[in-house]
């Protein structure tokens, strides 16, 4: 169950991304868009937002060219089944780009706190995965791209933008497509997440 681990790649059409995310509830979402349409204006970027259906951040997931197998999807939605933890607010302060001058980046919001919960649900989502076969990410910074553009961006401190995070989802995103379906989700209903050994 290797393949690519494709937080350090750019991905070519054909490849379809299947990862464990926190979404905003629909009004955060939707105030999310209105502060990104705000910051396309008052620093004259062109790239559109990416819009409230699709903010997400990211905890871990695999890709795969022309999709996976059914026995690997399987594999993830009993990772997923099987983490237990609380709800939590996750909160963003400031703004940054990143990509090479010129080329297409992605602007989005990060946090310079740390939320242990969140910490701890990923690093798991990541033991388990790999306790399956699967290549997981060796770091996380935890991040909701806005949009994309290729105007240079320097990193801008903004008001918090938070929002409470009470289920997880995995979703399936075919490069260009431009939507996410959501394949399960599972609610964060309490207990603790145990440290990873």
């Amino acid at each position: 169950m290797g393949g690519r681990d494709w937080s350090k790649t750019s991905v070519a059409p054909g490849w379809i991304r299947y990862f464990f995310a926190l979404l905003p509830p629909p009004a955060d979402a939707v105030a999310i868009d209105a502060f990104a349409h705000g910051l396309r204006r008052s620093d004259g970027l062109r790239g559109w937002p990416i819009g409230p259906e699709r903010y997400h951040v990211t905890l871990c997931g695999i890709e795969r060219y022309g999709g996976a197998a059914s026995e690997e999807i399987a594999a993830l939605e009993k990772v997923g089944a099987s983490m237990v933890a609380p709800g939590f607010t996750v909160a963003f302060d400031h703004v940054a780009g990143h990509g090479k001058p010129g080329d297409r980046q992605a602007i989005f919001l990060e946090t310079s706190q740390t939320f242990s919960v969140l910490d701890r649900l990923q690093r798991i989502l990541c033991r388990e995965m790999r306790a399956r076969g699967f290549r997981t990410p060796s770091t996380f910074g935890p991040h909701l791209t806005l949009l994309y553009d290729e105007c240079p961006f320097s990193k801008l401190m903004v008001p918090p933008v938070s929002f409470p995070v009470r289920e997880f989802v995995l979703v399936r995103s075919v490069h260009g497509a431009g939507q996410h379906n959501h394949l399960a989700r599972w609610p964060l209903i309490g207990g603790r997440v145990p440290v990873p050994a």
